[in-house]
C-alpha cells in the first residue's frame, strides 16, 4: 500500500475518532489527533509527507465543519511547515521532552493561527476566552495522548513499510 493511501487512512481514521470522543465526551476530552498526524508524518517521512497528510486532514475538518472554509487547511499546512522548521533546532531523536516541547509548540501556533484568521474572517474575539476554552483543553489532552498516539503510528508504519 502507498504511503498517500496509509496518510489517507489514518487521517480519516482519526476523524472518526476525535467526532466520536467529542459527541461522548464534549470539547474537553478532544485530542488534535489529526493535528498530531501532520506531526508525525513530517517527523517520520519528511515534509512531503506532512504537506500531504495536513491538506487531506484540513480538507476533511473544514468539509465537515460549520466554520469558514480553508482555516483548518490553512492552518495544518503552517503547522506542518513550522513542525519542519522547529525540528531542526529543538527535536532531538529519542528525547520525549523535545517531542513535548516540539507538540506544544505546534499546538501553540495551530491555535495563533486559527485565532488570527477567524478574526480576520469573522471579527473580534476575546483572546482570553479563546486561550482557557479552546487552547487550554486541547494543548493538555493532546499533549496527554501524544506518546500513546507516536507509539501506536510507529508500530503500523513500521509494519506496513517494512
Amino acid at each position: 500500500m502507498g504511503k498517500a493511501a496509509v496518510i489517507t487512512f489514518f487521517v480519516v481514521v482519526a476523524f472518526v475518532i476525535e467526532s466520536l470522543l467529542f459527541h461522548l465526551a464534549g470539547r474537553w476530552a478532544t485530542p488534535d489527533l489529526e493535528l498530531l498526524l501532520v506531526l508525525f508524518f513530517n517527523m517520520y517521512f519528511g515534509i512531503r509527507y506532512g504537506l500531504v497528510t495536513a491538506v487531506l486532514a484540513g480538507t476533511i475538518r473544514d468539509s465537515f465543519s460549520t466554520g469558514t472554509l480553508g482555516v483548518n487547511v490553512c492552518s495544518f499546512i503552517v503547522a506542518a511547515y513550522m513542525t519542519t522548521i522547529l525540528k531542526q533546532y529543538i527535536y532531538h531523536m529519542g528525547s520525549r521532552l523535545s517531542r513535548y516541547i516540539l507538540i506544544l509548540l505546534i499546538i501553540t501556533t495551530n491555535a495563533v493561527v486559527h485565532y488570527y484568521l477567524y478574526r480576520a474572517l469573522v471579527g473580534a474575539l476575546s483572546p482570553g476566552q479563546v486561550f482557557r476554552f479552546v487552547f487550554l483543553p486541547e494543548a493538555v489532552v493532546t499533549l496527554l495522548v501524544a506518546p500513546f498516539v507516536f507509539e501506536g503510528l510507529k508500530k503500523c508504519v513500521s509494519r506496513l513499510f517494512a
